[in-house]
């Protein structure tokens, strides 16, 4: 049986970092549907210590956006310590996923928002993020994970006594924060 995986980047405290691949039944299966599914996938679920858990391989521990600190063959996350992942899946912005989107946004009259959101202060660090997505937050915010499209993040932090900003990439402009970590948002119009 063919080993399908996909690579992810998860964010787990401010400037930590967890680069690796985790398993998926199927490569139509998107990343955040993963995530949020009621048991998470395990080619072994033998493997898991604990229950809301993701499994990575071949994982790097990045501190500060590019310093490599440690690295691990495999490794399991709790879901509820990531504050958000992206992945570099490729076809969330390819003309098939956006055809489905578009028809799920026809029958169910979504429609685009554009959100800001902060996120708690921890280790005198906190995430000011901003992005668009579809549907009704209200709805959306019962999932572990909301995605936000053509996001943008950045890292405000406290040395001594300033405020400093910093731009986090992300591939794709894609990244699905969790619904624990969001102190406060508004919308755009």
């Amino acid at each position: 049986m063919e080993q399908l995986r996909r690579q992810i980047s998860v964010v787990t405290s401010l400037g930590k970092k967890y680069v690796g691949n985790i398993d998926i039944p199927a490569t139509s299966m998107r990343t955040t549907d993963l995530l949020n599914s009621s048991s998470v996938f395990w080619r072994n679920p033998n493997d898991k210590c604990f229950e809301n858990a993701i499994l990575m391989h071949d994982v790097q521990l990045v501190l500060d956006q590019t310093a490599l600190y440690k690295k691990f063959s495999k490794i399991q996350l709790k879901t509820s310590e990531i504050i958000f992942f992206y992945d570099e899946y490729e076809t969330i912005g390819d003309m098939q996923e956006k055809t489905r989107a578009g028809s799920m946004r026809e029958k169910t009259q979504e429609e685009m928002k554009t959100v800001n959101i902060i996120t708690p202060v921890i280790a005198n660090s906190f995430y000011d993020l901003t992005g668009n997505f579809y549907g009704l937050f209200k709805k959306k915010s019962q999932d572990k994970f909301i995605p936000l499209f053509a996001a943008n993040v950045f890292e405000i932090q406290k040395n001594q006594e300033k405020w400093s900003k910093r731009t986090v990439s992300l591939a794709y402009s894609f990244l699905a924060i969790n619904t624990r970590y969001i102190e406060a948002l508004t919308f755009n119009s």
